[in-house]
C-alpha cells in the first residue's frame, strides 16, 4: 500500500490520479458525514453511520480513524494491499503503521511518501486552481508546522518538480520495497 502526504498544492491528488492510471487502485475512505450531491457510495466514500464506524474500529476492520467537522473518517484495513494508493494527513501516518501492527497486518509492506515541493512553486499550484491568497498564506502556515519533522515519518521523499519523474520514482520504490518482503 502506497499512502502519499504533502503540503497543499504538493500534487498529491495528481500524483494518485497517475497511479491509478498505472493499474493502482485507490483506497477509499469510510466517512460518517452526509454525501454531496453527486456524491456515490463505494466511490470516493463509503458513507456510514457512526456506529457502524465506531463497531468497524472496535473489530479492527479500520486502519485509522480521524475527526473533522464533528465527523469521521478512516481507512480500510482491507485496503493494504500492493496494488493499493491513498492520501493521508501527515498527523496518521505513525498511527497507520502502529495500528497495522496490532491488527497484526505488519508483515505486509505500507509504504509512505512525502511529495516535495519548494513553497513558491506550491503557490504559483494553489493560486492556477484558484485558491485566494488569504487561504494560500494560512495554508503555507499550518502546513510550516504540521511538516517540519515529516522525514521522520516517511519511508520516501520524492520530489514532484517533474510528475512523470516523480510518479516513476514512486513506482520504483514501491516494487523495491515490497520485493523485501
Amino acid at each position: 500500500m502506497i499512502i502519499l502526504i504533502g503540503e497543499s498544492g504538493s500534487g498529491k491528488t495528481t500524483i494518485l490520479n497517475e497511479l491509478e492510471k498505472r493499474g493502482y487502485k485507490k483506497a477509499i475512505n469510510h466517512t460518517t458525514r452526509a454525501k454531496r450531491p453527486g456524491e456515490e457510495n463505494n466511490a470516493e466514500y463509503v458513507f456510514t453511520t457512526k456506529d457502524e464506524f465506531n463497531t468497524m474500529w472496535d473489530e479492527g476492520k479500520l486502519l485509522q480513524r480521524a475527526e473533522f467537522n464533528n465527523e469521521y473518517y478512516g481507512i480500510s484495513s482491507d485496503s493494504i494491499r500492493d496494488d493499493v494508493a491513498c492520501i493521508q494527513i501527515v498527523d496518521s501516518i505513525a498511527d497507520v503503521k502502529e495500528r497495522a501492527k496490532e491488527l497484526g497486518l505488519g508483515d505486509k509492506k505500507i509504504v509512505t511518501f512525502y511529495i516535495s515541493v519548494p513553497a513558491e512553486e506550491r503557490t504559483k499550484r494553489m493560486l492556477l486552481r484558484g485558491d485566494s491568497l488569504d487561504s494560500i498564506q494560512k495554508r503555507l502556515e499550518i502546513d510550516n508546522e504540521k511538516f517540519k519533522n515529516v522525514k521522520e515519518v516517511v519511508d520516501f521523499t520524492v520530489e514532484n518538480d517533474i510528475l512523470e519523474d516523480a510518479v516513476n520514482e514512486i513506482i520504483r520504490l514501491d516494487k523495491e520495497t515490497n520485493e523485501e518482503k
